[in-house]
């Protein structure tokens, strides 16, 4: 039997879990995401009337900075709420994909905005620029890197 460190092999193969090519995408996209969602959030929960006008409460006590915020206090709760509800809403749609599709699909789709040195998704209202997109290069080599697939080559006369 095979060891490794002090726990056999078959330990830990038979721990490990498997996960699909959607699951692992959904997951690297919320992770790359993040402060997209964090600053709308922080946005969207500052233009609520009555939380404003809790932070400006708590700002006239002194107990806190004058520019403290309420959406940053919370920040790290909106990451976990996220991942909680936007990871599976993304696999949802990526599972509709064919699993053994998704590494290229992926991959292509961000080479493609990396030549043209950046993304912009709803009207332009979010903008990726290029660091950002080889960022989620890097995250998606290192957790769904692409396997060559040997592709059928059409015979256009015959041999």
């Amino acid at each position: 039997m095979g060891r490794t460190g002090s726990l056999p092999l078959s330990l830990l193969t038979h721990n490990k879990m498997n996960y699909t090519n959607s699951q692992i995408l959904a997951a690297v996209l919320n992770q790359w995401l993040q402060p997209v969602i964090q600053q709308l959030a922080g946005q969207r929960l500052s233009s609520i009337p009555l939380l404003g006008g809790i932070e400006n409460k708590i700002r006239s006590t002194g107990w806190v900075r004058p520019n403290w915020s309420l959406a940053a206090e919370l920040a790290p709760f909106i990451q976990e709420i996220s991942g909680t509800l936007l990871e599976p809403f993304i696999n949802s749609y990526l599972s509709k994909i064919p699993d053994e599709a998704i590494p290229g699909m992926a991959h292509s789709i961000v080479d493609k905005a990396i030549a043209g040195g950046e993304m912009s998704l709803f009207d332009g209202n979010i903008h990726f620029d290029k660091s950002d997109l080889e960022e989620l290069k890097r995250l998606l080599a290192y957790n769904l890197p692409m396997k060559e697939a040997e592709r059928y080559v059409v015979k256009k006369d015959p041999q």
